[in-house]
């Protein structure tokens, strides 16, 4: 499974926590326990049903002379399903259902197919999701800060480090930036375990909107080269 197949899997890790925040004020100074947040995000997550939004992403890496980027769309619906659908430059679709993954290149005619044990969510076995915020302290070091945006607004910015050297391979570090005007995520930083950074930026969202279940349709299109896992 490619990394960058990996990267993305960690959103559903991402997305299922920090829209998950109530909507308390948050004033300049106030300071915020990481256990407080943590019991906010498992009340709130039972009431997200799903979210839906647009993506800008930049990939910094020494090996490029300028960042790679790209824009499109996202779809959740927890706890198992997430499409990332890259619209440019170049289209590429991935749809995560439970125990399968899709991976489609509509230029290439192309589609890679991931099964994994029947039973078996991919997004929580690959990021170690759950609901219980006692079991997420123990997988990751935490820590939450209020800080400035610059515009007399303020940030509620989460810092996630993985305790386990499985988890480490694919990221070091997640950074979530959350409006506390919308108690949703606006910018996420990821340091990779080859030190490259990927940069998304979030906007649009909507939560609890109806999904069509073909949004999450893992079946390979008619007239696609398919290729198994």
């Amino acid at each position: 499974m490619t990394r960058f197949l990996k990267l993305l899997l960690h959103l559903g890790l991402i997305l299922g926590g920090m829209s998950a925040l109530t909507s308390q004020q948050v004033k300049a100074g106030t300071h915020l326990t990481v256990a407080e947040v943590l019991d906010h995000l498992q009340a709130k997550a039972k009431t997200i049903k799903t979210l839906k939004g647009s993506f800008e992403q930049r990939k910094y890496s020494r090996l490029l002379v300028r960042p790679m980027e790209s824009e499109g769309e996202l779809f959740w619906q927890p706890p198992g399903r997430l499409r990332w659908e890259v619209v440019r430059p170049a289209p590429l679709t991935l749809v995560v259902r439970e125990d399968k993954i899709l991976l489609l290149y509509p230029d290439l005619k192309k589609v890679t197919l991931y099964r994994g044990p029947s039973g078996v969510g991919f997004l929580d076995r690959i990021t170690g999701a759950t609901d219980n915020p006692q079991a997420f302290k123990r997988q990751y070091e935490i820590e939450v800060t209020v800080v400035s945006r610059g515009d007399n607004r303020r940030w509620i910015k989460m810092d996630l480090e993985p305790k386990s050297a499985k988890s480490a391979r694919y990221f070091k570090r997640l950074e979530v930036k959350i409006d506390p005007e919308t108690w949703l995520p606006n910018e996420i930083a990821i340091l990779e375990g080859n030190d490259d950074w990927t940069l998304i930026y979030l906007s649009n969202l909507i939560e609890n909107s109806g999904f069509s279940d073909d949004l999450f349709s893992v079946e390979p299109p008619e007239g696609f080269q398919v290729q198994s896992y």
